[in-house]
């Protein structure tokens, strides 16, 4: 009844975690159309925001601009230096570092200009049909406005000049923007990174010893050298305002519009489910396996959690049916094996995958949160018992203590070879230890000596006090305590203590063997002469009465019939003493032969049938159809079988049954007799069978007090086995006997369980 209601509170407490686990989440992706819905409304007012702002926004140019005009510039400068000189150039450095393809990248992005003066013969490069040199002329205005206007008719943003000096210095750069175009940023700056990097590049370049030869930085810098680069609206290079930029992350919006503070109020209904629940006496939670995990697994699970909320949160931004209509539109329909899956149940998908998403977030906070109170409830138990690395600290220490213990343990006995080989193998390898540190092994050596002369000096005091136990122990033995107990832990002394141990047992045994034989007989003593005497008195009784002469004839009868009846009382009383006694010294003669065990019952059976049918008992036989033979001694067997019988006779409940069953098995027979008492069996079943005790303590019914004992006895010489159990008002008696007992088998089973038989 209490298993049961552990069982209902258990899963009552089982039920409420659930809940507590699995309300948040509900709540969450029930909230998720309110939350797309505010989503949308943020969009719509950040783009009618947007839109009112794009009228007075202005296109801008990025950095990227100067960055690639300054590293193709280089390579400019390098091909028109070559011509002009009518020489080669090593261009190694700069294609060894990609300068090459930014100039590639401005031959399609921009139109430019390019100009070498610094010999007599000048050299120009462009790529445009514009006239753009007019850009660097600062005398000539009205054609470079005349330029200008044509640029920026044709959808030109801007422009950007760049002069080097003589000694590679920028003497001059300016990006001017037409129109609305603006450059946000210190152009010269960006230059200045620009001509740093590439000094750099010419370093690693030089140390990495890649090239076939050192490569001045001053070589490609370019001097007296001018160019020029306009960039139109189709350029990689501009940033220009239009709807199709308008980007709103949804992780933002969701953020703004206070989602994260519903994920926060979850986890801490979680938490606050975790604290408290265990101390809900009536729950009986809080100490599942589940919530006793080492520290180092609810480390990773409390990562995990936090991991996964995050990743939850920003999988709610993207689990909206907007969302979902966008990437369909975006990528097409999703197909699988020829079935489309339509953006309704693509929502209800990722609603289930939320759902779980989010009670596994929380079913690993729980977990967190349990075990975090357990820590709160006890933190150094805790440790102790969850921390992995200090129970694996106490293992390694539990582990050295036992190898100690294993070294310093002498056996004075048959190990005591082994042992001596242990100390000198453990002391061989520190002793090589040592020596391998050198300098260092002479401290080592040092140490080493101090703890040996330790652990020696604590094993002597201990083999004193080992000795002392001993030698305590056998003297109070010698004075006749056999009580005494050796408390100490003998150590090398631990077989001679196992030895005392077995001679105080020994002892022990004797002494109380001693005393229960002195008490049997002294009760056999008592029993067999009030036995004897009962029938002896009234055989003299009768005796004197005969010796009238004034008795009648009747009466004469009567008295010679008693005196018959007392004497052969006395003659079966003195025969079943002389049977147990012959049976105890192994002083009697068994014949054996093979008996139909089934035949023999019977036969019992019908010699008692008028005592049987003179008793209100009701016997029920249940004897197998076929014979069972074993090889026995007839006359002993039969005794047997007939003693049990007058017992049950003897001692049986009035009006009640008594069974006896007989079947067989592989290896035996087993016989067995069951009858109700008639008076309470306030003795022990062993004390049953002890010679003259009856059922009866009063000694009031016929009988010697031998026949379960003569029983007993001649079972057990034949091999056999004698088994009595008594079960409240029920007396039971099983017989035992093999289906092929050979002569050597039932002479080991009497030396075991019996007296021993002579054939």
């Amino acid at each position: 009844m209490l298993d049961t209601k552990l069982k209902k509170t258990h899963r009552l407490a089982v039920l409420i975690i659930t809940i507590c686990i699995l309300l948040p989440p509900t709540i969450l992706v029930a909230l998720y159309p309110r939350m797309e819905q505010v989503y949308l409304q943020q969009i719509s007012t950040t783009e009618k925001e947007e839109e009112a702002e794009w009228t007075e926004s202005r296109n801008e140019v990025t950095d990227e601009f100067v960055y690639y005009a300054i590293e193709s510039s280089y390579y400019m400068y390098g091909q028109l230096l070559q011509q002009s000189l009518n020489q080669p150039i090593d261009f190694s450095v700069l294609n060894q570092y990609g300068w090459i393809n930014d100039y590639y990248t401005m031959q399609e992005e921009a139109q430019y200009f390019a100009k070498y003066y610094g010999s007599a013969q000048e050299k120009t490069e462009t790529n445009s049909d514009y006239p753009l040199e007019r850009l660097l002329d600062k005398e000539n205005t009205s054609a470079k406005d005349n330029l200008i206007r044509i640029l920026t008719k044709e959808g030109y943003i801007g422009y950007l000049t760049i002069s080097f000096d003589a000694y590679g210095n920028i003497s001059d750069i300016h990006f001017t923007g037409l129109g609305d175009t603006v450059y946000y940023g210190n152009v010269y700056q960006h230059a200045t990174e620009s001509i740093n990097q590439y000094e750099n590049n010419v370093y690693g370049y030089n140390v990495s010893g890649e090239g076939e030869k050192h490569v001045d930085p001053l070589e490609l810098r370019p001097k007296n050298f001018q160019a020029v680069f306009a960039i139109d609206d189709n350029t990689r290079f501009a940033y220009i305002y239009a709807e199709d930029n308008v980007y709103f992350s949804p992780y933002n919006v969701y953020f703004d519009m206070g989602a994260e503070w519903l994920v926060l109020a979850a986890a801490i209904f979680v938490m606050l489910a975790a604290l408290f629940l265990p101390f809900v006496k009536k729950l009986q939670t809080g100490k599942e396996k589940l919530f006793n995990l080492p520290l180092e697994v609810v480390l990773c699970i409390a990562v995990a959690a936090v991991c996964g909320i995050i990743f939850m949160f920003e999988l709610m931004t993207y689990s909206s049916r907007y969302m979902i209509e966008e990437f369909i539109q975006g990528y097409g329909d999703i197909k699988i094996i020829g079935y489309t899956i339509t953006s309704d149940t693509l929502y209800g998908i990722m609603l289930v995958i939320n759902y779980i998403g989010w009670a596994l977030c929380f079913f690993m906070e729980y977990i967190v949160v349990a075990a975090f109170r357990q820590f709160l409830c006890g933190p150094i138990r805790y440790l102790k018992e969850r921390w992995l690395l200090i129970v694996f600290l106490r293992w390694v220490k539990k582990k050295c203590i036992d190898l100690y213990h294993y070294v310093t343990d002498i056996r004075l006995g048959a190990g005591m070879h082994k042992s001596i080989i242990k100390i000198v193998v453990v002391n061989f390898l520190i002793l090589m230890l040592l020596c391998c540190m050198w300098f260092l092994g002479i401290f080592g050596l040092l140490i080493y000596s101090v703890a040996l002369y330790m652990i020696l000096k604590k094993q002597g005091e201990k083999l004193k006090k080992q000795y002392e136990s001993i030698v305590y122990a056998t003297t109070q033995m010698a004075e006749g305590n056999l009580k005494v107990e050796l408390k100490e832990e003998l150590g090398i002394f631990s077989e001679l203590g196992e030895e005392l141990r077995k001679v105080q047992d020994g002892f022990s045994k004797a002494v109380a063997e001693e005393a229960k034989s002195q008490s049997m007989k002294t009760e056999l003593i008592t029993n067999v002469s009030h036995d004897l005497k009962t029938p002896l008195t009234a055989i003299i009784t009768y005796v004197d009465l005969l010796k009238k002469e004034s008795i009648t004839e009747d009466e004469r009868r009567e008295y010679i019939d008693t005196l018959e009846k007392k004497s052969m009382r006395l003659k079966v009383l003195i025969e079943d003493l002389f049977e147990v006694s012959k049976a105890t010294t192994n002083n009697i003669t068994m014949y054996y032969t093979d008996i139909d065990l089934v035949n023999l019952l019977k036969q019992v059976c019908l010699e008692n049938e008028d005592k049987i049918k003179e008793s209100t008992l009701d016997f029920r036989w249940n004897l197998p159809e076929k014979k069972c033979v074993s090889s026995l001694d007839p006359n002993r067997t039969y005794r047997i079988m007939d003693n049990l019988l007058q017992n049950a006779l003897k001692y049986s409940m009035p009006y009640s049954r008594v069974y006896i069953d007989m079947e067989e098995t592989e290896t035996e027979y087993v016989i067995c007799f069951k009858n109700m008492s008639a008076t309470e069996m306030n003795f022990d079943a062993k004390e049953i069978t002890e010679r003259f005790v009856r059922g009866d303590l009063s000694r009031n019914t016929e009988g010697s007090g031998l026949g379960l004992a003569i029983a007993q006895s001649f079972t057990e010489l034949q091999g056999g086995k004698f088994i009595v159990e008594i079960d409240g008002d029920l007396f039971k008696v099983t017989l035992r006997f093999g289906r092929d007992v050979s002569s050597a088998t039932r002479s080991a089973l009497c030396h075991e369980d019996g007296p021993l038989a002579q054939n």
